[in-house]
């Protein structure tokens, strides 16, 4: 059964690895390129709806332009949609990425001067000159030299990384501290922690960690539902992205379960440990 999702095939074209898999009128290898904005929707169709997300910086594989649109096959996490052309540009050097949940990218190395654009946790810059205070951009402005990590150093504790997060609004198909889902959520943490992450529940359940049994859940576990999923921030404390909160938000384990259960959502289906 093939994965629409992350299978690079709309009718009109697909990846040349496909052919004779499904049909299309043309089969190519396609060509990268990079997003050049933070925060940047993914379509499930050109004007379509949000499926999900891309950072600043993100690498896609492109395989369509058509009607103003990106077809386009995400290299984090193989997604694959529609993206708004004009928001990606060729590949270039990046060095550092956005470590805090939010930044700010500045036209001059003082806190007093005018902003240029709002950062999130995850996007990706090339730096070329810091200060140890200010860290100058290639391609102009300024950020805090403190709200930067190497591409190379990651974190280490995603219950950390997971509590950097809290509050920020519910989004669906967002990852980002602008606005966030449950599994844009617990993608977004295990990506900023070196750990490779799929993008929907489904996917992450059944690709993440190892199962444990319900009763042994400890902190650090991924627990999930029928289409939900969380992080034990402590044994009975739950940290997740939810719609009933519009937010992201801590609360005793027990009563997420039963407002779950009894909204129709099931009983947990597994957890996982990283």
């Amino acid at each position: 059964m093939i994965d629409r999702r992350l299978t690079p095939a709309n009718r009109r074209v697909a990846a040349r690895y496909l052919r004779g898999k499904v049909k299309a009128k043309n089969f190519s290898i396609g060509f990268e390129e990079q997003c050049k904005e933070g925060v940047v929707d993914l379509l499930n169709a050109p004007n379509g709806d949000r499926v999900s997300q891309l950072c600043l910086g993100d690498r896609v594989r492109v395989f369509e332009r058509f009607g103003g649109f990106a077809y386009v096959q995400v290299k984090k996490d193989n997604y694959c949609g529609y993206i708004t052309e004009t928001l990606l540009e060729p590949c270039s050097q990046l060095s550092h990425w956005i470590c805090v949940p939010g930044s700010i990218l500045y036209s001059e190395a003082n806190f007093k001067k005018k902003e240029i654009c709002d950062l999130y946790f995850g996007d990706q810059v090339l730096v070329i000159n810091d200060d140890g205070t200010w860290a100058e951009l290639n391609d102009g402005g300024f950020v805090p030299s403190c709200h930067l990590k190497q591409l190379e150093i990651k974190f280490s504790d995603h219950v950390f990384v997971s509590r950097l997060l809290l509050n920020s609004p519910y989004l669906w198909g967002g990852c980002s501290r602008k606005g966030i889902d449950c599994s844009g959520l617990v993608q977004l943490v295990l990506h900023a922690c070196g750990i490779e992450c799929p993008r929907d529940t489904d996917m992450q359940e059944a690709a993440l960690g190892k199962n444990v049994e319900r009763s042994k859940a400890i902190k650090g576990d991924l627990v999930f539902w029928r289409g939900h999923v969380g992080v034990l921030i402590k044994k009975n404390v739950l940290l997740h992205a939810n719609a009933y909160h519009m937010s992201v938000v801590e609360e005793d384990f027990d009563l997420v379960k039963l407002r779950i259960e009894n909204s129709n959502g099931g009983k947990v289906t597994s957890v996982r440990r990283i």
